[in-house]
């Protein structure tokens, strides 16, 4: 792994703890690129901006309770990071529990979240898991 794979493996792996597990949005607001763009899960889901991606993180505290993300693999090469990360949470609405892997590619520019694109099972989450819940 080169110099620059291996920091971006550590930063995505701090982004993770210090953004989802501890909310920390001062972290998320220093290590975003400031025309950022996120993709998915859906064809036409988008955020784009800082801000979207805080209000967007706000929401998933909004929606779920205890929620924890923990890295279960990653690959770093050059300037992407590739992770796939389990979820375990309440959902606020049923009182549900939850527990869902994804899969988040991230491309990285300065040392900064330029790009990434999200990917987990709604059907199974929604359908399965919350009975037949939507937001």
């Amino acid at each position: 792994m080169t110099d620059t794979a291996a920091a971006n493996d550590a930063l995505i792996r701090r982004y993770y703890d210090e953004v989802f597990n501890r909310r920390n949005l001062g972290f998320l607001r220093a290590h975003l690129h400031p025309d950022v763009v996120g993709h998915g899960p859906g064809a036409d889901d988008e955020v784009r901006g800082i801000e979207q991606v805080v209000a967007f993180s706000a929401y998933v505290w909004e929606a779920y309770d205890d929620y924890r993300l923990s890295v279960e693999g990653a690959v770093a090469a050059g300037d992407r990071v590739v992770v796939r990360g389990l979820v375990t949470a309440r959902h606020r609405a049923t009182g549900r529990p939850v527990r869902f892997f994804g899969l988040t590619e991230y491309r990285l520019e300065d040392g900064l979240i330029r790009e990434y694109w999200r990917s987990y099972d709604r059907l199974d989450l929604y359908d399965r898991q919350l009975g037949g819940w939507r937001p």
